[in-house]
Order: C-alpha cells, then sequence, then structure tokens
C-alpha cells in the first residue's frame, strides 16, 4: 500500500541529494483526483501496464528507496499529496490498490508503515 502512496508522492517530485526536489509541490492534486484518465494512466504505469510521464517514470526508478526509508527525503507537500492520492485509490479504486499492493508490497513488509501513514 505504501507503495502507491510513496509513488505519487513523489510523482511531481526530481531526486535532490537530501530530500526530492520541491519543484512540483505547487501541483495540483486535486486534478488528478478529479480526472479519471490522468489517474488510470499513472497507476498504468505504475502496473508496467502502460506508458509512462517522465516525472511518473522518475516515481518509479526512486520507488524501493522510498519505501526503504519510508519516504524520509520526501517534502511535507509530497507526503501530503501522496497520502490524499493513495486514499482515494484505496477507498475509491480498491481493485487497482490492491494491484499496486501485489505488485510493491507481495510481502506485506510495509504494511505497518503504511498504516502509520495513514493515521499521521
Amino acid at each position: 500500500m505504501k507503495v502507491f502512496l510513496i509513488t505519487l508522492c513523489l510523482a511531481f517530485a526530481a531526486m535532490a541529494e537530501d530530500k526530492y526536489e520541491s519543484v512540483n509541490d505547487d501541483f495540483d492534486i486535486n486534478e488528478v483526483l478529479k480526472n479519471d484518465r490522468l489517474l488510470n494512466s499513472y497507476i498504468k504505469c505504475l502496473l508496467d501496464k502502460g506508458p509512462c510521464t517522465p516525472e511518473v517514470k522518475q516515481v518509479k526508478d526512486k520507488l524501493p528507496e522510498a519505501l526503504a526509508t519510508h519516504c524520509a527525503k520526501c517534502t511535507d507537500k509530497q507526503k501530503q499529496m501522496g497520502k490524499q492520492l493513495a486514499q482515494e485509490v484505496k477507498n475509491n479504486r480498491p481493485e487497482l490498490w490492491q494491484e499496486l499492493v501485489h505488485k510493491y508490497d507481495p510481502n506485506g513488509q510495509h504494511q505497518k508503515a503504511f498504516k502509520d501513514f495513514f493515521e499521521s
């Protein structure tokens, strides 16, 4: 679960040395949430079922690190955006959420971190 959260958290940021860059932190997350085509496109990229935009590709590339470090390099804004997007998918598209969990956390090793992140 956290994988998707982290992925979306990072979808609009490039990597910096200590923190992921915040150049796209002003991105309007509600635009993605209201646009099924855009949200589905991002999810397909993450599931290796469709092409990726450069931003989502960066997320996919940084995802293992973000999961391993519990998004230690994410800015507060990136964490907030990621949480909002992940909750939307988890609550309103549970089948896609399960696909993402299966792909990025097949052994369930991040389940406690997911729970803690959603409750924070």
